[in-house]
């Protein structure tokens, strides 16, 4: 088992809050805060079923998605020990609309033809994507049939249940997903996002239902998966100060719009981990998961760098960057303010565009001290032979 080494640090953009990555090479955007595929009561998935309509349009991923576990997949199906099993079925957790998911599943399979773990005259491949059921699926499905590599199918539900039938998994994945919770334990009494409230409390009740839900996760996936069979696991970070400056803008923008019961309903589902709470090789053990390898990844911002390089403009990235989060989180904020049914839904959809504009000016107002970078943590676990 290898342990924790100095991160390494990839160029791209990626703003801390919203998993947006635009590499030099493919100039992309995707939203990790729009995959609310973790959230299971029924408050919980409405939130998710309408924050990420555009994540297609707004994800030119050609093979950008899988950049950053590309070194991860590779030694985890180095580390799988198949039999000669007729059917290999590979997991993909937290699917959202399609993008990401079908170049993470071709370059898993590539690799597995390419490593001779498969044979193909033998063995057939058949990849499930998992998300909730208010998930868009109609959108993965265009894509899957505009994209025949692969044979695919939907499993949707929760990943925090139990997905698939009990030893049929062999290769399991899942990226930028598990911050996502499968609910809020409670409201948040001073801010939005639970990394940037001050009460104790409230703050432990995040870490205990955070706490639940990576135990669920790996029990299921444990179960799902084959003896020597493997799971890559790419988890949102805690990155500190990057993280708080985001949460408390955003906080800042609701509190000068909303009132006392909207803005204590717009508390957001989300847990970024810790590395230690991520690698807890006692819960490993107890679902029979050996730990392969961990690291924390430092994601560094080109976007950034280009701005201080004065390539783009200040108006440029606050845009860029209040457009992606809008994408992302602007459904949680829309049903906090339909819920408490104060508003029309002119006055609401008023609301939102005057939330955003603040968002926009309050980015241009901090970038300079703003960290536009990201941390993940990546990790892969193989199911042990008994």
């Amino acid at each position: 088992m290898q342990e924790r080494m100095k991160p390494p640090t990839y160029r791209c953009f990626c703003h801390p809050f919203t998993r947006t990555r635009v590499h030099a090479q493919d100039i992309i955007v995707f939203l990790s805060f729009s995959k609310g595929t973790a959230m299971s009561s029924n408050d919980s998935a409405q939130t998710t079923q309408g924050m990420g309509q555009d994540y297609n349009a707004n994800s030119l991923t050609q093979m950008a998605a899988v950049k950053l576990s590309a070194a991860y997949i590779r030694q985890a199906i180095d580390a799988i020990e198949m039999e000669s099993l007729p059917l290999v079925i590979i997991g993909d957790y937290g699917s959202s609309h399609g993008s990401n998911s079908m170049h993470a599943m071709q370059f898993i399979i590539q690799t597995l033809k390419e490593t001779k773990k498969v044979d193909e005259n033998k063995q057939q491949i058949l990849v499930v994507h998992n998300d909730l059921p208010t998930n868009d699926w109609a959108s993965l499905f265009d894509i899957l049939n505009k994209n025949s590599s692969y044979h695919g199918v939907a499993s949707g539900r929760s990943f925090y249940q139990q997905c698939l039938p009990s030893n049929s998994l062999t290769i399991g994945y899942t990226s930028t997903s598990l911050h996502w919770l499968s609910h809020k334990p409670c409201n948040l009494s001073d801010q939005c996002l639970v990394h940037c409230s001050l009460n104790d409390n409230e703050i432990n009740a995040f870490k205990h239902q955070a706490a639940l839900d990576y135990a669920h996760f790996l029990e299921y996936r444990s179960r799902e998966l084959v003896p020597g069979g493997v799971l890559i696991l790419v988890i949102l970070a805690n990155n500190g100060k990057a993280t708080r400056d985001h949460g408390e803008l955003l906080y800042r923008c609701a509190r000068a719009l909303l009132s006392s019961p909207e803005l204590l309903d717009y508390t957001l589902p989300i847990y970024c981990r810790s590395y230690s709470e991520c690698v807890d090789r006692d819960l490993f053990a107890k679902f029979d998961l050996e730990l392969i390898k961990s690291d924390t990844v430092n994601v560094k911002s080109i976007l950034g760098e280009q701005l201080r390089n004065g390539e783009i403009t200040l108006d440029y990235l606050a845009r860029v960057l209040t457009a992606a989060v809008r994408i992302a989180l602007e459904y949680p904020l829309k049903q906090a303010l339909i819920d408490n049914g104060q508003r029309s839904s002119e006055e609401i959809d008023k609301i939102l565009d005057q939330y955003w504009d603040l968002h926009e000016k309050g980015m241009k107002e901090q970038l300079d001290d703003f960290e536009t970078d990201m941390m993940v943590i990546d990790l892969v676990l193989k199911k042990i032979k008994k």
